[in-house]
C-alpha cells in the first residue's frame, strides 16, 4: 500500500549537513521549465525516502541506517542537477551529465561511503526513461520509480502541458487528435505524448507500492483524455 506519510525532509537536512549542502546546491538550479523546478526534485527526493523505506519492509531487508537513507533522498535531489530542456541535442545524455555532477558534490561533502556514491551515481545514471535501463541497486528501482509517478496523474497532467508549452507543441491536432491517420509525435501534439510514453510508465515500475500508485494516476489521466475526447466531439 503506497503510505500516505510524507517523509519528513526538513528533519533529514537538519541532522545531516553534507545532505543540507546538496539540498542548498540544487536549490540554486535554474529550472528549465515549469514542470521540472525544485518543486518536482523535492518532490522526487521525499518519494525516494518513502519508497525506499516500503521496500526495505516488503523484502525483508534490514531497517536502512540514516547514511543510507539520506543517499537515497539526495538521489532524487541530484537526479536532474544539470539542466537540460526536453528539446536539447545533449538531451540523451542528460542523466550522465547529472550522474557526473552529482558525483563530483557528493565527493566534495565527502559523503560517508563510496559505495554508497557509486550507487547515487548509478541511480541517476539509470534513472531516465529515454535509456531502457535496468537499476543496478534499491537506490536506483526507487529513484527511477519517483521520477516516474512525478509523470502521472495531476502533477504529471500540469508537468506535461507545462513542458510542452515550453517546447512549443500545441495541444492536439485540430484534424486528426487521435493520431487515426498520423503517426504519433509528441513533439508537435502535446495529447500524442500520452499515448507515447505516459499511459505505458505503469508496467515500468519497479516497487509494489509505487506500482500500485503509478496505476490509481494513470486511470486519472486515461479519464482526462475520456472527458477531451468527448469535449473534442
Amino acid at each position: 500500500m503506497f503510505s500516505s506519510n510524507v517523509i519528513a525532509l526538513e528533519k533529514h537536512l537538519k541532522i545531516n549537513p553534507k545532505l543540507r549542502v546538496i539540498h542548498e546546491r540544487v536549490s540554486q538550479i535554474p529550472p528549465i521549465d515549469a514542470g521540472h523546478g525544485f518543486d518536482h526534485t523535492e518532490r522526487v527526493a521525499k518519494l525516494c525516502g518513502r519508497l525506499y523505506l516500503q521496500e526495505c519492509i516488503a523484502r525483508a531487508i534490514p531497517v536502512p541506517t540514516e547514511v543510507e537513507l539520506d543517499s537515497a533522498i539526495v538521489a532524487g535531489l541530484l537526479h536532474d542537477c544539470v539542466p537540460v530542456a526536453k528539446d536539447s541535442p545533449l538531451r540523451k545524455q542528460s542523466a550522465e551529465l547529472c550522474a557526473g555532477e552529482g558525483e563530483k558534490w557528493l565527493r566534495e561533502v565527502e559523503w560517508e561511503s563510496p559505495t554508497l556514491i557509486q550507487q547515487v551515481k548509478e541511480a541517476v545514471q539509470d534513472h531516465s526513461y529515454s535509456s531502457g535501463r535496468v537499476p543496478r541497486s534499491l537506490i536506483g528501482e526507487v529513484l527511477q520509480d519517483a521520477d516516474r509517478l512525478e509523470a502521472l496523474g495531476a502533477i504529471g497532467l500540469y508537468r506535461t502541458i507545462a513542458t510542452g508549452v515550453a517546447m512549443g507543441t500545441v495541444l492536439f491536432d485540430p484534424i486528426d487528435p487521435w493520431a487515426d491517420q498520423r503517426a504519433l509525435d509528441d513533439r508537435k501534439f502535446t495529447i500524442d505524448h500520452f499515448f507515447t510514453k505516459l499511459l505505458k510508465l505503469p508496467e515500468t515500475f519497479r516497487t509494489e507500492s509505487a506500482r500500485a500508485e503509478a496505476l490509481k494516476r494513470a486511470e486519472y489521466l486515461r479519464g482526462f483524455v475520456s472527458q477531451l475526447k468527448s469535449e473534442i466531439s
